[in-house]
């Protein structure tokens, strides 16, 4: 499989930028505590970013593209569940 770029020079650039702050932060978090879950996984998203922004290339937009849903308007099933999700999402339980 051949990967072609498909995000822009200047979203490669923010999110190279993203994924280095996450990294840092991260770092930073994980050499106070080392059992830091949240410092665990900080690391891991920067790295993810921070390797899409350097070879311009976004595997989940790959895929979207791949089963057509970029630039398509969602069909009535889609919007229903979607706004079941937020209605439900959304409400904070005690």
């Amino acid at each position: 499989m051949t990967q072609s770029q498909n995000i822009s020079t200047r979203n490669a650039l923010a999110r190279l930028t993203l994924g280095l702050s996450m990294l840092a932060y991260g770092t930073a978090k994980l050499s106070r505590n080392p059992n830091c879950p949240k410092g665990r996984m900080l690391i891991a998203f920067g790295a993810m970013k921070a390797a899409e922004g350097t070879v311009k290339f976004c595997p989940l937009k790959a895929i979207m593209q791949k089963q057509g849903m970029m630039g398509h308007t969602a069909g009535p099933e889609v919007e229903k569940l979607m706004k079941a999700f937020a209605s439900d999402g959304m409400s904070v339980t005690s």
